[in-house]
């Protein structure tokens, strides 16, 4: 027959109790400081993320305007509107085509 393994719970006592406590002050520090780095690595992840979504939703705002103006820019510069808004100020397409005046300079002895 097998002998059963019982604890001596004595030494279990001591691990556990004040004497187990002091003795691993070390080991508890250092998990301490562990859980803290752990947090504030943490915390500023999370702070990271927000700046990324807040700066992308502005990014997708201004694309947005950016599309707006140029396709108010793109139907203020076609010929038909120009036309209406030059003729508020009294003006009227010219019918005659531009043409080149050269002009010969002659030199003098």
């Amino acid at each position: 027959m097998q002998k059963l393994n019982i604890p001596d719970w004595k030494l279990i006592l001591n691990k556990v109790g004040q004497k187990g406590i002091v003795s691993n002050i070390p080991l508890i520090l250092y998990v301490s400081f562990l859980a803290l780095v752990y947090i504030t690595i943490n915390h500023h992840a999370e702070n990271t993320i927000r700046d990324i979504n807040r700066t992308a939703k502005e990014l997708k705002e201004l694309r947005w305007r950016y599309v707006d103006e140029k396709t108010q820019i793109m139907s203020l510069t076609k010929e038909s509107n120009l036309q209406q808004s030059a003729s508020a100020l009294g003006l009227k397409k010219n019918l005659v085509p531009p043409f080149k005046i050269a002009i010969q300079i002659q030199e003098q002895p």
